[in-house]
């Protein structure tokens, strides 16, 4: 159960906040060990220890990795400021925005003050801190050095939060183009076309092949409109069913590495989060096989992951992990290169954080070459688009033109 208590301190303070406990002289013993002493304790009725809060309406059931970065600089600040760990995370919580996040940390807080792990306390919201994120705390925890392993854990979220507006960036104006270009059908095809239709009617005429194409294919989609769009919705729900069967998504992981230009980004950005990942797992004191299978786990895609999850199995039967990922063509040369020198000189953790870096450098490179190919496509296709209609329907007015002559 959770209890609402107002204690007084030892310097004669008064505090009122929140435990939990079984029973109210279970949380009276706890208040004491704390060094308070209990004036009142109440029971809060509603959710029980070990329900997590409710997530809002706007907020979901996830915390966005913009908030968790600026949550934990702001923990790793705070602690190395000289401020114990469940303080913090009370200041934290009674000022963050999100009241979902915020019954987050104010449970997680409760859950120390309860004697509770820091990490083990982390690992009941998995939808909020992965298993990076706990196994980095816990090696914190262990080395006594939790300020300095946070600070690196936010740098790390910091660094994926800005990749992932690099690719939002990149794809945002061409999108914009695409829309564009899907309204520019829609007017066409179901306002403009069906007027002159009529006008060409009207005229008894015969239509040139262009015009007559453009009217049929007009008219094709006003009568199966309703038909098409439906096609189009259980097509997608097809795609989306298909990507959850393992087999089919690992083939479609694979070959989306394989696509041109926009494979290439999408395997910069995870080659750079896995580097990353592992530098600053081996940095924080976890070992070789568990920081793999981490950034196994981390990886967005299922071939990467099958790719890691086999080098971790190779390392574990005692081959090097240079070695393996030189047999692996998901890694360039230049990265097994710089793994190879990190394991004689000791220093693999700062290799793949270069490793890292080099991707994100190059990863701007072929968003900056994406965005120079994709909108002149873009362009060319909807001015093709323009063309073609003002031709079609133009040449039925400039040959009934050329008869009253």
């Amino acid at each position: 159960m959770e209890f609402k208590y107002t204690a007084q301190d030892k310097e004669g303070r008064r505090i009122t906040e929140r435990i939990h406990a079984d029973s109210v002289p279970q949380a009276i013993s706890r208040l004491k060990n704390l060094g308070l002493i209990p004036l009142e304790v109440k029971a809060i009725r509603g959710r029980s220890v070990s329900e997590a809060p409710k997530p809002g309406f706007l907020s979901g059931n996830k915390v966005h990795i913009k908030d968790l970065a600026v949550f934990t600089r702001q923990l790793s600040s705070s602690l190395k400021a000289g401020i114990l760990l469940a303080e913090a995370l009370q200041t934290l919580a009674s000022d963050w925005h999100d009241p979902y996040f915020r019954g987050i940390l104010q449970k997680i807080t409760d859950d120390i003050r309860a004697g509770v792990s820091f990490s083990a306390a982390l690992s009941k919201y998995p939808n909020v801190f992965d298993q990076a994120y706990v196994y980095l705390t816990k090696a914190g925890e262990a080395s006594g050095d939790l300020a300095n392993i946070m600070a690196n854990l936010a740098k790390y979220l910091e660094n994926t939060y800005k990749n992932t507006q690099k690719l939002k960036a990149a794809i945002r104006y061409p999108l914009f183009i695409l829309g564009f270009f899907v309204f520019t059908v829609f007017v066409v095809v179901f306002l403009i076309i069906p007027k002159f239709k009529c006008i060409f009617a009207n005229s008894n005429m015969r239509l040139p092949l262009l015009t007559s194409i453009v009217v049929g294919i007009s008219e094709f989609a006003i009568k199966h409109f309703i038909i098409f769009g439906i096609g189009v919705l259980v097509m997608v729900a097809a795609v989306f069913s298909c990507l959850k069967i393992s087999k089919l998504r690992f083939y479609f992981d694979r070959k989306i590495l394989e696509a041109p230009v926009v494979g290439d980004i999408i395997k910069k950005t995870l080659i750079s989060r896995f580097a990353r990942t592992l530098s600053i797992l081996i940095s924080g004191g976890v070992g070789l096989v568990t920081a793999l299978d981490i950034s196994s786990q981390v990886s967005a895609n299922s071939y990467i992951k099958a790719v890691v999850d086999s080098i971790k199995d190779r390392v574990i039967s005692g081959f090097t992990l240079s070695n393996e990922m030189s047999t692996r063509p998901l890694f360039q040369k230049m990265f097994v290169k710089m793994v190879q020198v990190g394991e004689k000189t000791g220093k693999i953790s700062e290799m793949f954080k270069q490793n890292a870096e080099y991707y994100d450098e190059e990863l701007e490179y072929s968003i900056s070459n994406f965005i120079a190919l994709i909108e002149p496509c873009l362009i060319v296709l909807i001015g093709g688009l323009v063309l073609v209609v003002v031709l079609a329907l133009y040449l039925p007015i400039f040959n009934m033109a050329m008869l009253k002559r």
